[in-house]
């Protein structure tokens, strides 16, 4: 799960760098697009470590919070979905307009 959360950081972060490019210098004021999106990406990871955390006490007898430790991981995996969603949507958005006519 982690290597998945990576791999989509990484596809996120080239296609900043191909956008770049493209972007006017000084065009936004404040916090940009990218700076929300890696701060969701490190909540998302932060979550799944939290829940591999809580997993992994239960599991060696540290802790006796099954439900909590479920949740978690539950809370996690949700976390995770919603993060590709969003990624396929702005992969699909920069293709469109990729394909746009100059």
């Amino acid at each position: 799960m982690l290597s998945s959360i990576h791999a989509s950081l990484q596809q996120m972060q080239t296609a900043q760098a191909q956008l770049a490019d493209v972007l006017p210098s000084g065009a936004a004021q404040g916090p940009s697009f990218t700076q929300h999106v890696g701060g969701l990406l490190r909540a998302a990871d932060d979550k799944g470590h939290a829940a591999q955390a809580a997993v992994s006490a239960v599991e060696s007898g540290r802790s006796d919070d099954l439900v909590g430790a479920m949740l978690k991981s539950q809370e996690a995996s949700l976390n995770f979905n919603m993060m590709m969603q969003v990624r396929n949507k702005v992969v699909g958005a920069f293709d469109e307009l990729m394909k746009l006519p100059i």
